[in-house]
């Protein structure tokens, strides 16, 4: 009875699982090598990717980023030169420079006032650059033979001599300040500037200081001019006063006149003249009276009596 209760019940109980067939666990490890291959492949080919790319940005683009970095971290201001002064033949300045600022808003640059400027400031505008603005003290009376200033175009641009003017720069364009915006015309210097990321300024870094424009003197007598101004009225026509005998000329006047500082002073001026032109649209606009036409110098008349003389001085030559 033991003995047979101790076959069917033997004294010990086996937990081993079950062992799985031969081939089934070959298979397995099989696929499990390929599988860590497969992912060191993964591995490898990801790291030899970025190692190529940090090769790529630090050694073969390395100075782009740099030049990149140092752009966000620094900015060149341009520090404008003033204009030369015009004087007349006494000392008295015809035209001259009072503090201002640029602001340059795309291809186009606006001149602003102390007052507007502050505003802009105030409301943490950023951009605006120092600058002068030019004023015509005179107005209407020395309107063409100074001339005014005004904004490069691009045609202007494209000649050689203006090949160093940038789109912003102001330079002659009539008159005086023309023919000689080559004396007038400074040399614009330059302040490089440290920012944090917030755009505020830290310190300056180095800066060149800009060279003023030379300054002219012209043989015109303010007070003749003026009182020239106040003889002829308001009707058309062109005076001009010459000294002898050197044959200086004193006082060159066209009328109608108009008002120079509605071209360089623009929105913030406040004209007060004798030509009635409240801005540069009328100015441009009134083909009847031609206020741009310097008739003294460009308008073609009949000599009428004034040949007499050239008449008599050949007479008394040949006589």
């Amino acid at each position: 009875m033991a003995e047979g209760i101790g076959v069917a019940f033997p004294d010990y109980i086996s937990f081993d699982k079950p062992r799985k067939p031969r081939s089934f666990d070959a298979d397995w490890k099989e696929k499990d090598r390929s599988r860590h291959l497969l992912l060191l492949v993964i591995f490898a080919g990801a790291f030899f990717l970025i190692m190529l790319r940090l090769a790529i940005l630090q050694i073969f683009q390395g100075s782009y980023f740099r030049s990149l970095s140092d752009s966000n971290r620094t900015k060149t201001v341009l520090v404008h030169a003033s204009r030369g002064t015009i004087f007349d033949r006494n000392g008295k300045p015809l035209v001259f420079n009072t503090p201002g600022y640029r602001k340059v808003e795309g291809k186009k640059t606006r001149l602003l006032d102390q007052e507007e400027a502050n505003k802009l400031i105030a409301r943490g505008e950023k951009g605006l650059e120092i600058d002068s603005l030019r004023e015509y003290p005179y107005k209407d009376a020395f309107a063409h033979v100074l001339g005014y200033i005004g904004q490069v175009s691009k045609e202007e641009l494209k000649t050689s001599d203006f090949s160093d003017y940038n789109l912003a720069d102001f330079l002659g364009k009539t008159g005086i300040e023309r023919e000689y915006e080559g004396i007038l015309r400074g040399t614009d210097g330059k302040r490089l500037i440290e920012g944090d990321s917030a755009g505020r300024e830290i310190r300056v870094l180095g800066q060149t200081e800009p060279v003023s424009g030379k300054d002219i003197t012209l043989t015109l007598d303010l007070d003749v001019q003026l009182a020239v101004q106040k003889a002829m009225g308001k009707v058309k026509k062109g005076a001009v006063i010459v000294s002898t005998p050197r044959g200086e000329i004193l006082a060159l006047l066209s009328k109608p006149s108009f008002d120079p500082n509605l071209f360089t002073l623009g929105q913030f001026y406040k004209p007060a003249t004798t030509s009635g032109y409240q801005n540069v649209e009328e100015i441009v606009s009134d083909d009847k009276n031609q206020p741009l036409l310097d008739r003294a110098i460009s308008g073609a008349y009949p000599p009428g009596s004034t040949f007499k003389i050239v008449t008599a001085a050949s007479g008394l030559e040949n006589s």
